[in-house]
């Protein structure tokens, strides 16, 4: 039994098989997703869990070497934008209707509880090696 980390099971399978490249999105409650994308949908409730706490967690487990955001967070959600900032990543603001074209080619999306407008990120995975 895993003593840490993403406890999961297929939340820890995904995330295990991130290569480098591969797009994933953490979404709110109601962002849309293309038929088909694999969805692990942690939300229990509206807030719970929320997107913060669990992109708090991914991140923890993965190396993000691009993000993206839909431009609008930086207005209407700065909280979210800002904390981004502080996990380390940069993301990108995109134009809502790019960044919504964009989740439809992600491998897979995490579905939080976030009932917060435009908490979503894009993550590009990297890699870990050192040189």
């Amino acid at each position: 039994m895993k003593r840490t980390g993403i406890i999961h099971n297929e939340l820890a399978r995904l995330i295990a098989g991130l290569r480098h490249t591969d797009i994933f999105v953490i979404s709110d409650a109601g962002l849309p997703l293309a038929p088909g994308t694999p969805c692990v949908d942690l939300g229990y409730r509206y807030g719970q869990p929320g997107f913060l706490d669990v992109t708090r967690t991914v991140l923890a487990e993965i190396v993000v070497e691009r993000s993206w955001v839909s431009d609008p967070v930086r207005e209407v959600n700065l909280p979210v934008y800002n904390t981004l900032r502080e996990l380390g990543l940069d993301p990108e603001p995109l134009d809502h209707d790019e960044f919504k074209a964009r989740v439809r080619s992600a491998s897979f999306a995490i579905r939080t509880g976030e009932d917060s407008f435009y908490a979503n990120v894009l993550c590009q995975a990297g890699v870990a090696f050192t040189p």
